[in-house]
């Protein structure tokens, strides 16, 4: 018996209609994944209390951060924290987002609760976007650990105090503040994340095994990012337990996001590139 080597045929020769296809498929992942480094950005930036995306926004989110206050260092409180992170989403209207942000920044008072132009109070602000879940009468599990109010229509400041205060601790030259990451919380994004990017991954590194590149480094970089999704999501979880893991989260972010892209641009050039596989890739 005779056994003929068979390869599968690679992109570039594929159906113009099927690169067109893939060209366009390859665009919307690249521009979606900038688009989840802009999310990452916002929803992790001021974690610490800092304008910019540090190893501390990772820590204050995936560990927990223990940091020394300065004269210029503000931590906010667990509300305005939430407000710019997690619960962001839920406030649709910007300017109610302003007025609340504003309101929790100036710290949160009592008497500022109710004043505002216009009938736009930070009070009115809870009562549209927050208490649909945080009024006791909801009987959803967020109401029974923050609760806001007895029901939908009534903000009790005794209730919220706690959350609107500053972050402090024993120690006045310390401030800990814990994860803001929950365990449920981060039990939903793993969830999320693990059942969608590794697909996109596959089938990017998939079109760049098959695309004309330097075979010995093309070997290296085609399962890069699939391993650096392993270590940042191992990261999350060990976070919880050993502060440096942050340094996993980072590194196997910047891993995944250079290789990443270069396979896209790859895929994107080899499939409108003439010619035919170039002695240099084998």
């Amino acid at each position: 018996m005779t056994h003929t080597d068979k390869t599968l045929p690679r992109p570039h020769t594929w159906p113009a209609g099927v690169r067109v296809m893939l060209t366009a498929f390859v665009g919307m992942i690249g521009v979606g994944y900038l688009f989840a480094i802009a999310n990452i950005y916002h929803q992790h930036q001021m974690a610490d209390g800092e304008a910019g995306l540090s190893l501390n926004d990772l820590r204050a989110a995936y560990s927990g951060l223990t940091i020394r206050r300065t004269n210029e260092t503000t931590i906010p409180s667990r509300m305005l924290t939430m407000l710019r992170t997690s619960m962001r989403e839920y406030v649709d209207d910007d300017a109610d987002f302003n007025v609340l942000e504003s309101w929790l920044k100036a710290g949160g008072s009592e008497a500022g609760l109710t004043e505002g132009e216009k009938r736009r109070t930070p009070e009115r602000v809870l009562i549209l976007n927050c208490l649909r879940c945080h009024a006791e009468d909801s009987n959803t599990e967020i109401s029974h650990k923050s609760p806001f109010g007895p029901d939908e229509l009534t903000v009790d400041y005794s209730m919220i105090k706690e959350f609107v205060a500053v972050e402090t601790s024993v120690n006045r030259d310390i401030v800990e503040v814990p994860p803001q990451l929950t365990i449920p919380r981060l039990v939903l994004v793993t969830h999320a994340h693990m059942l969608a990017i590794p697909v996109f991954t596959l089938i990017i590194g998939g079109l760049f095994a098959g695309a004309r590149f330097p075979k010995r480094l093309q070997s290296w970089l085609t399962p890069l990012p699939m391993l650096a999704l392993i270590l940042d999501f191992s990261g999350w979880w060990l976070a919880r337990s050993i502060s440096g893991a942050v340094f996993v989260i980072a590194g196997a972010g910047a891993i995944f996001g250079l290789v990443f892209g270069l396979q896209i641009i790859v895929v994107v050039l080899d499939l409108w590139r003439s010619g035919p596989r170039s002695a240099s890739s084998d």
